[in-house]
């Protein structure tokens, strides 16, 4: 079904990272919020958004941040352990010698999370008074390597709540409205194409196993554009990708990244990647845009823009 969400990952990543998050969903500027559950902070910014749960114009949906690159190891004893894993450990683990152990690890950590996520949702609802659904993406999108999967599949059936989920993002995202834009085909950058690139390979078996769950796939605006969602690109592109997701009839998560970490806020939790990412200033950027944007901007295809669809990029 063609739903229109607009969405802030890394909730709880830092407080100061969480507070800016909180201001845009008392603007009503977001309806859907990711929550990173492995910081030592995890617990004082979950206390912030239950506190300011009821001045929220609009309830937003919560996901679980699955977090298998840094922060701390939930299912090692104590909590304590520190996480040091890369993409691409991650991406070609499963075909190497010690898959299996790094496939029951991941399932084992997710296990953990999935725990920890719903300790401290369980008594949030939704505008109708509802317990919220159960909603899984993952951090740099590592939930969609085979290996990854497998172990979310894995530990979701362990803990019974296979059942209980109601979206697993599928990371996709079509190329051709970003090469076809004026002004915006020859401002991307090379390493978010290529992300762009590989998570789309990867979203056709992702798709696969969701219709298999009995899960939507949606698609995702936000990849080409990762760390650089200014006003005037997504403006540009807005109408394009919302016309991309009625045509397909998905649900289209245009995904942003507007908190920001300060520096003293910076622990041995973050890996290096995370250390520049949430210290950029280009996540002032994304916040603005998510301020910026009119009303006209946000309303679903049809409402706002009219034209054709355009099936040129693939399913």
């Amino acid at each position: 079904m063609y739903e229109l969400d607009f969405h802030a990952d890394d909730y709880a990543a830092s407080v100061e990272n969480s507070r800016r998050i909180l201001s845009l969903l008392e603007a009503g500027r977001i309806d859907s919020i990711s929550v990173i559950v492995n910081m030592s902070c995890y617990g004082e910014c979950m206390d912030m958004l239950r506190d300011s749960w009821s001045r929220f114009p609009k309830k937003p949906l919560l996901s679980l941040h699955i977090n298998l690159i840094d922060g701390r190891r939930l299912s090692s004893p104590g909590g304590k352990e520190i996480i040091r894993q890369s993409w691409g450990q991650l991406l070609f683990g499963g075909f190497l010698p010690g898959g299996k152990q790094l496939r029951e690890a991941c399932a084992r950590e997710i296990g953990a999370q999935l725990q920890a996520f719903l300790e401290q949702t369980a008594q949030l609802r939704d505008d109708g008074g509802r317990p919220l659904p159960l909603r899984i993406d993952g951090h740099v999108h590592t939930h969609m390597t085979p290996l990854v999967f497998r172990a979310l599949t894995d530990a979701l059936s362990r803990t019974g709540l296979l059942s209980r989920v109601s979206f697993i993002r599928c990371s996709a995202e079509p190329l051709a409205p970003f090469l076809f834009t004026p002004g915006v085909a020859f401002t991307l950058s090379p390493v978010n194409v290529l992300k762009n690139r590989v998570l789309h390979l990867l979203s056709f078996s992702v798709r696969r196993k969701l219709r298999r769950m009995g899960l939507p796939a949606g698609c995702v605006f936000g990849i080409a554009l990762t760390g650089e969602m200014d006003t005037d690109r997504v403006r540009r592109l807005l109408p394009k990708m919302k016309r991309y997701a009625r045509g397909k009839d998905v649900r289209l998560e245009v995904m942003a990244h507007p908190g920001r970490t300060l520096p003293a806020e910076v622990t041995e939790e973050y890996g290096p990647d995370d250390r520049r990412a949430f210290l950029s200033p280009k996540r002032d950027l994304e916040r603005r845009m998510l301020l910026e944007l009119s009303d006209a901007d946000r309303l679903p295809a049809g409402a706002a823009e009219s034209g054709p669809v355009n099936h040129r990029e693939e399913s």
